[in-house]
């Protein structure tokens, strides 16, 4: 007798329902049962395999239950009203079945849904981008400055200026005390340029400065913050020995 096969697909002739990949041991206890007929169907799991019946499935036909006296009344009844025009080995055409509810697995209750994750990050990602784009676009206004008219003058405080060249572009100079900025420290495109214009004053500078940073109150304030990160390390290295943000002008009133 060859081996069943581990799992059937069940079909429950008389409810029109099909179970897909139902352990071997299961479709043994439902026929024990009563549960799945003789009549009803089965065929080996995942397979294209035509369809059988119970009672002619190796395996399966020992957990039938036993004939008894009824069955053996109802055996003579049909007997007396002649054959039966389909015999139980021949081939009967079957209509399509709906495809039943499979049987339960494991892994599928693994799987994560990503879907509410996804969107969670895309609100997330929006939200950043606006704060962002909304602190980048604030004024100047932090409590550590003060207005540059109310700083002592020094002749060797070194000044950044950070001006609008227009619209959309800001440009940065360097200078040390009322003096004009050179060229080459003039119109500076980037706070890279400006630090790098700094460096080469303090190279000249006979002892450390104070240095300033002078922005006008309608700039971003990400501008003065750029530049105060990078003359933090040249404070503690006593390059410079302090430094201030200042506004160009007061607010108006």
């Amino acid at each position: 007798m060859a081996k069943p096969p581990k799992a059937f697909d069940v079909w429950f002739v008389t409810a029109n329902t099909v179970y897909k990949g139902v352990p071997y041991h299961v479709v043994a206890d439902w026929t024990q049962q009563g549960r799945l007929g003789a009549t009803d169907m089965v065929r080996p799991a995942g397979t294209e395999a035509e369809w059988a019946r119970v009672d002619a499935q190796d395996g399966l036909t020992d957990y039938l239950p036993r004939p008894t006296a009824v069955r053996t009344v109802w055996a003579e009844a049909e007997s007396a009203a002649g054959p039966d025009p389909t015999p139980p080995g021949e081939p009967i055409e079957l209509p399509e079945p709906e495809p039943g509810p499979a049987a339960p697995r494991i892994e599928d209750d693994d799987e994560v849904d990503m879907i509410p994750l996804i969107d969670i990050s895309m609100v997330l990602l929006v939200f950043f981008i606006i704060i962002r784009a909304a602190g980048a676009l604030a004024p100047v206004d932090v409590p550590e400055m003060r207005y540059a008219g109310e700083l002592a003058s020094d002749p060797f405080a070194i000044t950044i200026n950070v001006d609008k060249a227009d619209e959309f572009t800001v440009v940065y100079s360097v200078r040390v005390g009322q003096n004009p900025a050179r060229p080459d420290h003039d119109r500076l495109p980037t706070p890279e340029a400006a630090i790098a214009a700094l460096d080469a004053l303090l190279l000249e500078a006979q002892q450390p400065p104070e240095v300033r940073i002078a922005c006008r109150k309608d700039l971003p304030n990400d501008r003065v913050t750029e530049l105060q990160l990078e003359l933090e390390p040249r404070f503690k290295k006593r390059q410079i020995n302090s430094y201030v943000a200042t506004v160009v002008e007061a607010p108006k009133k």
